[in-house]
């Protein structure tokens, strides 16, 4: 089965998409990551379609970035689903957009997901001025419903143990020339072994960018997993944080 794209519809942007085998996890399902990246793409194609994206802003030197991120999920789609990403944007300001996710499988919803994005100077990576963008103000849909809380405010953590040192290498690094956002959330992932996730799944995953990593740079993560509930961590060069992360594991159902 061939992915489907289905149009804008009062400003609300959907594709279904079919998970074959090869994209999913050691439990049969879509993974968080790859679940990230198809968020991306379905926010990039959105912005395409309404002209505030690549094609447009590029020779400008500006770009989106995605700064954070909530997701939560009930459960996730497992080999040979169907799902849908329907994404509408909520509300902007002057720096800032935010942009929802709602996630269904077999028509039913499975996931919603929070995201605040800004648009940089890639020269000087400053935040650029967004109010004027008037195909950003025609589109949000401030009354469609997103029930989750949106990404809360992370602190730095103070007690935590430290992971094995890793250096980012090609294959970690995007068209920007910096470290894939999916990068940073495998790093952080990969921290619990596999009977971990075979026992638990993520429930909610909150993630903050505060510096772009780069090829060649070593990162630790440091990381507090003392309540399921609540895990934090963070992606570390000495005592630079280039991300903070929050995880609530679930077991899984018997």
């Amino acid at each position: 089965m061939l992915d489907r794209k289905i149009e804008e519809h009062d400003g609300i942007y959907t594709h279904e998409f079919f998970l074959a085998a090869g994209e999913c996890n050691a439990e049969s399902l879509m993974p968080l990551p790859f679940l990230v990246n198809r968020l991306i793409r379905v926010a990039t194609e959105h912005a395409n379609l309404i002209d505030v994206g690549y094609s447009r802003f590029a020779p400008m030197g500006k770009g989106w970035v995605l700064l954070k991120l909530a997701i939560e999920m009930q459960r996730y789609p497992q080999v040979n689903d169907s799902y849908t990403l329907k994404t509408w944007l909520e509300t902007t300001n002057k720096l800032l957009s935010y942009r929802n996710f709602a996630i269904y499988c077999n028509d039913e919803v499975v996931g919603y997901v929070r995201s605040e994005w800004a648009m940089i100077d890639m020269h000087t990576r400053r935040m650029s001025d967004i109010s004027t963008v008037d195909e950003l103000a025609a589109t949000v849909r401030p009354d469609v419903p997103c029930p989750i809380a949106p990404p809360s405010r992370l602190t730095s953590l103070k007690q935590g143990r430290i992971s094995t040192t890793y250096a980012f290498g090609y294959c970690d690094v995007d068209f920007n020339r910096h470290v894939n956002t999916v990068r940073y959330i495998e790093r952080l992932m990969n921290q619990w072994p596999l009977e971990h996730y075979d026992r638990y799944m993520v429930s909610r995953f909150e993630i903050v960018f505060m510096k772009e990593c780069h090829y060649g740079m070593a990162v630790d993560v440091k990381i507090d997993d003392t309540n399921l509930q609540d895990c934090r961590a963070e992606l570390v060069n000495g005592e630079v944080v280039h991300c903070r992360a929050k995880f609530r594991f679930t077991e899984f159902e018997k």
